[in-house]
């Protein structure tokens, strides 16, 4: 029993690690630019589709396919921002009006690639080999994205607390008026703030395409978790994004040792009421003044 309470939580904790980037990317967006971007899981399954043709018709190596993944979540994010967001988000309704644009990116994005790619799941050949801990077995991809989120998650919290970049998004997320005031370019900081979320979008999802495979529906999938995150960890809080979106993996691994899926599924969803019932802004999220 303890082998596969282990073994669960090596595959909970990668799987984890994939919510905790992609819910740290919508509250990023949120944070800063003040909306919900529902296209945000079709960034990552954009950003998997990319990895996997460019393994597959022009056989890069993977280290090659991670950063096709980044530039074409980057490239996707900003094609967004400049069709979707920029040209509604200061009008009178704005977040609500961006609300219903994202929507309808996602819904084209995704008739898009059923059209164009199919159905058929697709995979690709993540780091091969797998490496034991006793009697745990945990695949090299799986420690790879684990090593790789730990990375990209400390690389972040180091441009925001060091870096003059990092600095304007923060205090762009405090007052845009007060940012404006002091100078700071507020378009600019917006657009560079949801390329980078697209990037962290695009990046994980050519990081879990070896472990989950690609189909056109994994963007819905995991953008519904990625949302249970954001609000359950609270709007706006990176840490809580990044704690709950670990928590949340390991909680689906733990219960599928006892449970089916959907019953991990249903939990989810009733943890998520619980909260907005006894703690709306969130565990980790402060009341807005």
């Amino acid at each position: 029993m303890l082998d596969l309470f282990l073994q669960q939580s090596m595959n909970g904790f990668a799987q984890g690690m994939s919510y905790a980037l992609i819910a740290l990317g919508l509250t990023m967006v949120f944070g800063v630019l003040h909306i919900i971007n529902f296209a945000h899981g079709e960034v990552y399954m954009v950003g998997a589709l990319g990895a996997v043709l460019a393994a597959t018709y022009l056989g890069a190596p993977y280290f090659v396919v991670l950063g096709v993944g980044i530039v074409v979540g980057m490239a996707l994010a900003w094609l967004i921002a400049l069709a979707g967001i920029g040209k509604v988000l200061d009008r009178k309704d704005g977040s609500s009006t961006v609300l219903l644009t994202t929507f309808a990116i996602s819904i084209i994005l995704y008739e898009a690639v059923v059209t164009f790619f199919g159905p058929t799941p697709l995979r690709i050949e993540g780091i091969p080999g797998r490496s034991e801990f006793g009697q745990t077995v945990v695949t090299n991809q799986r420690l790879f994205v684990i090593a790789v989120g730990l990375f990209v998650l400390a690389g972040i919290e180091f441009v925001l607390r060091r870096s003059d970049i990092g600095r304007q998004i923060r205090a762009l997320a405090s007052s845009a008026f007060a940012a404006q005031v002091v100078g700071i370019n507020v378009e600019r900081i917006r657009v560079v703030t949801f390329v980078a979320a697209g990037a962290l979008a695009g990046l994980t999802g050519a990081l879990m395409v070896p472990i989950t495979l690609f189909s056109p529906t994994i963007g819905h999938s995991i953008i519904i978790n990625a949302f249970v995150v954001v609000v359950i960890g609270g709007m706006g809080s990176a840490a809580g994004a990044v704690v709950c979106g670990i928590a949340l993996g390991l909680l689906e691994a733990y219960v599928a040792i006892f449970m089916p899926q959907q019953f991990a599924s249903a939990l989810i969803y009733a943890l998520l009421l619980v909260t907005l019932l006894i703690r709306p802004k969130g565990l980790f999220g402060r009341a807005r003044a």
